[in-house]
């Protein structure tokens, strides 16, 4: 019998049949023309566009496409923008125009995003940082002499976000030019919900005078609640609340693919409103320390939905080795209530559900969320195997065991014999924890036994195919066969063959493998007998003979004798 409990729900308001992914996953999606934000308004500035004009302004062909993937907006910077002519639909000159991103081969697929540190071509000293994110990139600076002062940059908003995701992963390379200095790079995620505003931010690159200002709404800095160098007062709506902040830095360097995981630690347990991801190939929040050249090429950007398990205990007691992504576990226990299992869930958006199985003893504990894990699946479930309860006869005693040319004897095992309720000709044999120098297989259980009176007793013919067990921590199947007899004594002698089939993923049918023979001698206290199985005749003219086959002409009142009429043949009681 099954029985099925759903004991924790912890779900997002605002979820519903699937959680929120991040855009152009694995940036197999479009890639658009890459247009860096600033302030000069009325035009839409292109990068493509920008450096056509410089090239033809040096008398070049400009043969380059600067793109940024989808939804993402790379650091590209435009440098010093000016309109040159209104009329023409707003062209321009871009000094300094220095590009950061570019399409890659993919870990797995055509496309990933590389992030190089480049120097500005007008100014070569000043190295511009190459970052990603769903938000929108800015720099400023103006010019003193030719040098550049009141630098200041980084991103402001970011995507509508109403879900609350448990982690990022993505796979990435992080590398530093031959003999250059490696510089470690930024992993940043957060989670708001509300607004900040902030007055008179310089928001473009000026050649001659003061930059641009502007009002800069949900710029990063503001709401993680850090120091800033450019711009006026900042202020906030009455519901702004920063619910969300995680920030790691990566130091290992790689030319191969590696994955990582940054856990999302939520500081609030409210819903966001908005979110921002920042991957950067340097120190994100260190601008004047950047080196030219380090790059960091990611893949498979994606939010993480954990369906999984942080902790479990049954009976209060740590299930022993837990670990959340070891699937499988035995306990020697009688299988308990639903109300014995403790669990914390690895994430905080998840249903789970308890299933209790009688017949099998086991219990499963199903860990579902409407996102993927970061396996890509978004249903886990463990299992605990508990002790199997058998009925029916239990003979106890020992078993010697051959295997492999050795002779192992383990004492004190029980053997189940359970009549079938329907058929009292038919019975189940069960082995339980069937094991060998202290090697557990399991329970061999051998179904539809041919149950047949012999000598007061029982003989037994059956056999299992294909039966699973494991041997140190390995599944294996194994062919099984069952033969023997039983007293009205309470005596009972096994044969219980043992087929180890080693072939069985290559050819299933075969019979052939590693031969276990496995003996049994026991005893019981409450014998099953024969006697119940007898034919009662009171009165009809018959043979009868004794159980050693020889013709008795008149038969004693209580005994048991063999009585044939024609084709007829049973053991009776004569009363």
């Amino acid at each position: 019998m099954k029985k099925i409990y759903t004991t924790l729900t912890v779900l997002c308001a605002a979820l519903s049949l699937s959680a929120q992914q991040l855009p152009n996953v694995g940036f197999e999606g479009e890639w658009v023309e890459s247009k860096p934000w600033n302030t000069i308004s009325g035009t839409e500035f292109s990068m493509n566009a920008a450096l056509q004009r410089w090239a033809e302004s040096q008398g070049e062909e400009y043969t380059g496409d600067v793109r940024d993937p989808e939804g993402w907006t790379v650091s590209n910077v435009l440098g010093i923008v000016s309109v040159i002519d209104e009329s023409d639909g707003g062209g321009y000159g871009a000094l300094g125009t220095t590009v950061v991103g570019a399409k890659a081969e993919g870990c797995d697929s055509e496309s990933a995003l590389k992030l190089t540190n480049s120097p500005n071509p007008f100014m070569t000293t000043q190295i511009v940082p190459a970052y990603v994110s769903l938000g929108t990139s800015w720099a400023t600076n103006a010019l003193e002499f030719f040098q550049p002062v009141d630098k200041d940059g980084g991103i402001f908003g970011g995507l509508e976000f109403a879900y609350r995701p448990d982690a990022l992963v993505f796979d990435y390379k992080l590398e530093a030019p031959a003999g250059a200095e490696g510089q470690k790079a930024t992993v940043l995620v957060y989670a708001w919900k509300g607004s900040w505003s902030q007055a008179e931010v310089p928001g473009n690159n000026a050649m001659i005078g003061a930059p641009i200002t502007t009002t800069m709404i949900d710029r990063e800095r503001n709401i993680l609640g850090m120091e800033y160098s450019q711009g006026g007062k900042v202020t906030h709506s009455d519901d702004a609340e920063l619910i969300a902040k995680s920030l790691e830095y990566i130091t290992e360097f790689n030319s191969e693919w590696k994955s990582y995981t940054l856990p999302i630690e939520y500081l609030t347990a409210s819903t966001p409103e908005k979110i921002n991801v920042v991957l950067a190939a340097n120190d994100y929040f260190d601008s004047e320390n950047i080196v030219s050249g380090n790059s960091l090429t990611i893949d498979n950007v994606k939010f993480a939905y954990y369906s999984r398990l942080k902790s479990l205990k049954v009976g209060g007691v740590d299930v022993e080795g837990f670990n959340s992504e070891n699937y499988t576990y035995s306990i020697a226990t009688e299988l308990p209530e639903a109300s014995a299992f403790e669990y914390e869930v690895l994430g905080n958006t998840a249903k789970v559900e308890v299933e209790l199985d009688e017949a099998s003893a086991t219990a499963t504990i199903k860990v579902t969320n409407d996102g993927e894990d970061v396996d890509g699946k978004s249903t886990h479930e463990y299992t605990i195997q508990f002790k199997k309860v058998y009925g029916g006869t239990i003979y106890t005693g020992d078993v010697k065991i051959s295997f492999m040319g050795s002779d192992n004897i383990e004492k004190g095992v029980n053997v189940h014999i359970i009549t079938d309720a329907d058929d009292k000709n038919k019975c189940t044999l069960v082995l339980p924890d069937f094991s060998f120098s202290g090697a557990v297989l399991g329970d061999i259980v051998v179904e539809n036994v041919k149950k047949t009176p012999h000598n007061g007793g029982y003989a037994y013919e059956g056999s299992a195919k294909h039966l699973e067990l494991s041997l140190m921590g390995q599944p294996i199947v194994a062919n099984v066969s069952f033969s023997g007899t039983s007293d009205s004594e309470g005596n009972a002698h096994f044969i219980i063959p043992v087929v180890w089939l080693t072939d069985y993923e290559t050819n299933p049918e075969s019979n052939e493998g590693i031969q276990i023979d496995v003996e049994f001698n026991g005893i019981t206290d409450t014998p099953e007998t024969g006697i119940n199985d007898v034919v009662v005749d009171e009165n009809a003219p018959v043979e009868y003979f004794n159980l050693q086959g020889v013709r008795v002409a008149n038969p004693e009142r209580g005994g048991i004798y063999i009585r044939r009429q024609g084709t007829n043949v049973a053991k009776v009681l004569v009363k």
